[in-house]
Formats: structure tokens, sequence, C-alpha cells
């Protein structure tokens, strides 16, 4: 049975809350507009990434969590890789035209265009270096009991496509520490990220990515 094209727009949409968190690295202060001046700021000098993630996902349906981790590769304007390790094994490209994931399990490919009607507006615009954070997100600081490091939650202002990104940024030096994404149905999405390198330079081979022989393919552009 064939899976739904809905997979691509999800993904993508908590790629691009991951990006945003692993390209911010400043002081949040008390102002949370000046936060995301400076998220802005740090955003448009990274031109490049490459990083290794943990991920958690809950299920608001059926009350489950799932988890899975592996590696993230940037490179602006548009294009983005994420590999899945074992036993997930999935592999989601963007190449600044088309979406391809590959489900190993299901032996499926499906590609899709990179456009707003796939992609939510918001996540679209980050990833092309088109939006300015402060005309789309509203933004104010948040806290948790024992945790140190600070956070700032954001919430669409036009983007009907998903609830709230969360960013934890470590508190002495500003790194990136995790991003949590709430859709409108209260799935959940955690991602924390670890060995952050940025503009070292991205072979364009990496944004690559052709269907293993016997693969079924879904080809929606």
């Amino acid at each position: 049975m064939r899976s739904s094209c809905a997979r691509p727009t999800t993904r993508v949409r908590v790629a691009l809350a991951a990006l945003t968190l692993a390209l911010a690295a400043a002081d949040t202060g008390d102002d949370a507009t000046k936060a995301l001046d400076a998220v802005q700021k740090r955003y448009d000098s990274v031109q490049d990434l490459r990083a290794s993630f943990a991920q958690t996902s809950f299920s608001a349906a059926l009350g489950k969590e799932s988890e899975a981790h592996g590696t993230v590769v940037v490179k602006r304007p548009g294009k983005m890789r994420w590999e899945y390790g074992k036993p997930d094994g999935r592999v989601i490209v963007l190449d600044g035209s088309a979406i391809r994931i590959w489900s190993p399990e299901e032996k499926q490919l499906q590609i899709a265009p990179l456009s707003g009607q796939n992609v939510s507006p918001t996540a679209l615009g980050f990833l092309m270096g088109q939006t300015v954070l402060r005309d789309s997100f509203e933004a104010k600081p948040v806290s948790e009991p024992g945790r140190s490091e600070r956070g700032l939650l954001l919430r669409p202002k036009g983007d009907a496509g998903f609830e709230s990104l969360t960013l934890w940024l470590d508190a002495k030096s500003f790194q990136l520490r995790e991003s949590v994404v709430v859709d409108l149905f209260g799935n959940r999405t955690r991602v924390r990220f670890d060995g952050i390198v940025e503009n070292a330079g991205v072979d364009a081979a990496t944004f690559e990515f052709a269907a293993p022989p016997g693969a079924d393919v879904i080809d929606l552009r």
C-alpha cells in the first residue's frame, strides 16, 4: 500500500525548525524582539553546516514516543539532507527544487516539488533564505524548572502549518542545544544537536539521491 504524500510536509517543517536552531547562537536577554534579530543575524552568516542529531517524536493520537538519530547537512539556499541511522534508515533530501524521501522499510522513494503547497510557507522561507524572523513569529522567553538553558518560544503569525517552535540555547555560550516543534494536532518533535560544524563547505553530490533498483518511486512533480 502506498503511503500518503503528507509526510514530506511534516518532515521538512521539522527540518527547518532544526535548521533555525542550528544557526542560532546569541544572547536572548529579556527582549524577545532583540533575540529574534540576534538569531536572524546568526542565521544569515551561515552558508552551510553539518551536525549529528537525536530526535524524540511524540504522537498525540497514540500517546507514544519514538526515538531516532542521525546526521544533517545544510547548504543555503534550499539544500538539506537528513540521514537517519539504523534501524530507521530514512533519508530526506531537498535539492533546492524537490523533496525526496527514501523509506527503506517500504522500499519507496517519494518525490514532491519544493513549494508552498508541500511545505509550510515559513519553513520554505527559511530554507530559501527569505524569511525575516520578526515578521514571521511572535516570541517570548520561556523557562523550565531545573533547566539552565535559555528558551525562546516562537509562534507563527500567519502560517497555520504548525503551533509553535521552542528554541533552547546554552545559558553561557548561547550554542544550540534543542528545538521543539508542536504541530496543530499536538504531535511534538524534539531534536537535540551535537558536533555542529559551520561554513566548512559541502559537496554538491550530498544533495543527490537515486532510488535503488526495484524501489517503488512516487513522483508528484
